[in-house]
């Protein structure tokens, strides 16, 4: 039984911690953001579709395009760079749950069984002289510690990962919007790569209707050599431009096998899916609301939180740090010959710790926590001004593109009227061969520069969602 002594130790422990517990000494607070957020975005367009936060989370659907939902579904279920982010959301967990066992009482069960035999040199325990004797001992008993959080460093201990297991479940979702934008923009530059091999091989087609039409001519007597040679020349031109465009195709459509969870030797070879339409950028998006969604910023913003309370954590290591332990068994001891002993005990106690001397230990932790928390303020400053700058970018690109290719349609619309009138001409004497090889060829230029800005606007309209924050789902 435990003694009264023991139990008194016990209560006094217990009362005083109660008394003191939970008492917060150290209250650091997360210096506030030095960069504010502007009332609009400057590049944002006047007028356009608004997008509500659910929508803005699957902006793709806005394509209509089955096969790039279903890669991106792919890609969110099987995506390495998401299964690694996923595997430490768990590691962060789980280091939360052991920052906050701190906080409890830890209990012990231990035991013991012993036997052998001994050989007595002491008369007064040697009953049979010159013999041996069997013995025998048994023991079991319960442990408990615990270090009552007084002065609330353990609990600033448990805080601070737990925000530090919010912003890693932050690098989650970031890693599922940049999986997200990836697919899309590598899907829609292989579709782009598509429609500009179709352009492509329409421009040869043409120039091989040309060839046979100046050969027959030729054959005829009424075209010259030069003619046929200057209309091949062009036309190994353009088969020439052929084996760049296909092995760009293949690289996009192997990084989309990778991205998918796949060898990049089961990339699909997908057919020309023929012209798309990019859509316009939403309207309507406030940088309050983008920073509050841009996961890189709330994760910075729990480092941020994490940082200040482990500066407090440090503080309260200049504080007395208290203990209390109990043991508690029950055993017995026999030999034979002797009568055994057995019996039941218990021991409590509270011990004090207190810092004298540590060499400056304590401070310079102190110290550099602080330091620690000022970078991780300017590292969340940081984080919201390159956001805002992304969002403005993307805004920008997409627009100058857009004027871009206005322009381009029109003189795409230019250079077509010029061919075809060109070829009349030609067939009229009132243009030579030259002429019609350089309005064809001018065409498809011309065309070819629109599908590339095209593709263009739609890289850019993938970036301009991803800036905004869009790809990820609260509780995805």
């Amino acid at each position: 039984m435990i003694l009264a002594g023991g139990r008194r130790a016990a209560v006094a422990a217990l009362a005083f911690a109660a008394l003191l517990g939970g008492c917060k000494v150290f209250e650091t607070t997360a210096p506030p953001p030095q960069v504010s957020a502007p009332a609009a975005f400057d590049q944002s367009p006047p007028v356009g579709a608004s997008m509500s936060p659910e929508q803005l989370a699957r902006w793709w659907t806005v394509w209509g395009d089955p096969a790039m939902d279903r890669l991106i579904a792919e890609a969110l279920s099987a995506n390495t760079d998401i299964r690694i982010a996923q595997a430490r959301v768990v590691e962060a967990r789980s280091v939360v749950t052991i920052a906050e066992s701190a906080l409890s009482p830890t209990l012990g069960a231990n035991g013991g069984v012993w036997g052998g035999g001994a050989q007595w040199r002491n008369p007064a325990v040697d009953l049979v002289p010159g013999g041996s004797h069997e013995f025998d001992a048994h023991l079991a008993g319960l442990t408990a510690s615990w270090e009552p959080d007084i002065f609330g460093g353990r609990a600033d201990d448990a805080e601070a990962a737990r925000a530090s297991a919010l912003s890693v479940d932050e690098q989650l979702n970031g890693a599922r919007m940049i999986v997200v934008a990836e697919v899309a923009e590598n899907y829609l530059e292989a579709r782009g790569l598509q429609r500009r091999l179709a352009a492509l091989d329409g421009s040869i087609a043409a120039m091989e209707q040309l060839l046979r039409y100046v050969q027959a001519r030729f054959d005829a007597g009424q075209a010259q050599a030069y003619d046929v040679t200057q209309v091949r020349e062009r036309l190994e031109t353009q088969r020439g431009k052929r084996p760049a465009l296909v092995s760009l195709l293949e690289t996009r459509q192997r990084r989309l096998a990778v991205l998918t969870g796949r060898p990049p030797e089961t990339a699909s070879r997908q057919s020309n899916p023929g012209p798309f339409a990019t859509p316009g950028p939403p309207a309507g998006q406030m940088p309050a609301d983008v920073l509050e969604r841009r996961p890189d910023v709330r994760a910075r913003a729990a480092l941020l939180r994490a940082q200040a309370a482990r500066l407090s954590s440090a503080k309260t290591d200049l504080l007395p740090r208290f203990q209390i332990n109990f043991l508690g068994g029950d055993g017995r001891l026999h030999f034979e010959g002797v009568p055994g002993l057995q019996g039941t005990g218990g021991l409590a106690g509270l011990t004090v710790q207190l810092p004298i001397f540590t060499a400056g230990r304590i401070e310079a932790n102190i110290a550099a926590n602080d330091a620690r928390l000022e970078a991780a303020a300017a590292d969340y400053d940081k984080a919201v001004l390159a956001a805002l700058e992304d969002v403005e970018n993307a805004y920008g690109h997409r627009r100058g593109l857009d004027q871009r290719g206005a322009t381009l349609a029109a003189a795409l619309a230019n250079a077509r009227r010029n061919q075809r009138a060109s070829a009349g001409l030609y067939e009229g004497g009132s243009r030579t061969l030259a002429d019609v090889l350089n309005a064809r060829l001018d065409a498809f230029e011309r065309e070819d520069e629109l599908i590339q800005t095209q593709m263009g606007q739609a890289a850019a309209t993938v970036q301009l969602y991803r800036s905004l924050g869009g790809g990820w789902e609260r509780g995805g």
